[in-house]
C-alpha cells in the first residue's frame, strides 16, 4: 500500500484522491532477469519499479555525502534533535535542486551508486548494447511542502531523445507523504513530442486535455530501489509533508548506438565495466 489511511496526496499542482487518481505503481522486480519483460513494461507503461536493485550500504553512503555537504556547506540541517543522517530540516531551511554539482555528484561515494556495475550491467541487457549515461547528474533536495512540478524531460532532451532513460534514485525510504516520484500513466504515447519543442513549456501538445481524467501511480521507495522511466514520461513528486529533507538522484541512460558516434556529454560503458564494477 501507498499510505494505508491517507485519502488525498499532494501530486506536482494536482491534489488526488488514493484509489481514484492515484493508484499503486506496478512493481516490476521479478522482471529483472529478463530483459524483454522490461522493455515490454517500459513501452506499455513508460517505466519500471525495481526493488532492491542498488547495494543499501553504498547507497547510505551516498545519502551520507549529500547530507555532510547540506550540513557544512549550507549550514541547513537541524543536528541538535537528532543524528545528521535523519537529515532534519534547520528552521525553515528550504530544499533545492543541485544540477551537475561535481563535488557531491562526482564524489567516489555518489558515483559507485549512480555509475554503479548492478545499473550498468542493467541498462546494458535492457538496450541490449553498450549503455551510456550523461555526465551530469541531478540532486533533488526538498523540505516541508515542496515538491516538483509535472513535466516531461523530453523537452530539455528533444535534440537526443531517442531511447532515452531517466534512473530516478531515492537516497533514503520514503512513502508519498515525503516526496515520492509519480509518472502519469500513458503519457508517454501522447503525440504532442516534437524535436523542436518549445522549451517554455515542458508539457506535451494536449496534455492538459489528457490529463483531466489520467490517472497517477507512486509508491512507496526504500533504500536500493530504482524508478526507470522513458524521457517522455510526464511526472512529478508528491509534496513533503515531513521536517527532514527529502533527497533523490537522477541520471539519464542511453544506448550508445542511439547516438551514432557522437557520444558528447555521455560516459560509454564496455562490457568489462559491467563486470569489474
Amino acid at each position: 500500500d501507498m499510505e494505508s489511511g491517507t485519502r488525498e496526496v499532494r501530486v506536482g499542482n494536482l491534489t488526488l484522491k488514493v484509489g481514484e487518481r492515484l493508484k499503486e505503481m506496478v512493481d516490476s522486480t521479478d522482471t529483472l532477469s529478463d530483459p524483454s519483460a522490461i522493455r515490454k513494461r517500459l513501452t506499455e507503461d513508460g517505466y519500471v519499479l525495481l526493488r532492491g536493485v542498488l547495494d543499501k550500504k553504498k547507497v547510505m553512503d551516498a545519502r551520507r555525502v549529500v547530507v555532510s555537504a547540506l550540513d557544512k556547506e549550507w549550514n541547513v540541517i537541524d543536528t541538535k534533535n537528532g543524528d545528521i543522517m535523519e537529515a532534519r530540516t534547520l528552521n525553515d531551511s528550504k530544499g533545492f535542486l543541485l544540477t551537475g554539482y561535481r563535488p557531491i555528484t562526482h564524489h567516489k561515494d555518489v558515483l559507485s551508486v549512480l555509475e554503479s556495475r548492478e545499473l550498468v550491467h542493467l541498462f546494458e541487457s535492457i538496450f541490449k548494447g553498450a549503455p551510456t549515461t550523461f555526465n551530469n547528474k541531478w540532486v533533488r533536495v526538498q523540505s516541508k511542502g515542496q515538491f516538483t512540478d509535472e513535466h516531461s524531460d523530453f523537452f530539455r532532451f528533444c535534440h537526443c531523445a531517442h531511447d532515452l532513460h531517466v534512473c530516478w534514485i531515492p537516497l533514503g525510504n520514503y512513502t508519498p507523504l515525503e516526496g515520492t516520484l509519480a509518472v502519469c500513466s500513458g503519457s508517454h504515447k501522447l503525440a504532442g513530442y516534437k524535436e523542436k519543442a518549445d522549451m517554455k513549456c515542458e508539457l506535451p501538445d494536449g496534455f492538459d486535455k489528457f490529463s483531466k481524467d489520467a490517472v497517477w501511480r507512486t509508491s512507496k521507495f526504500n533504500v536500493g530501489d530504482i524508478l526507470i522511466f522513458d524521457v517522455r514520461v510526464v511526472h512529478a513528486s508528491t509534496m513533503n509533508t515531513t521536517e527532514r529533507f527529502r533527497i533523490s538522484m537522477d541520471t539519464r541512460w542511453q544506448p550508445a548506438k542511439a547516438q551514432e558516434g557522437d557520444h558528447f556529454g555521455f560516459r560509454v560503458f564496455k562490457k568489462s565495466d559491467s563486470a569489474n564494477g
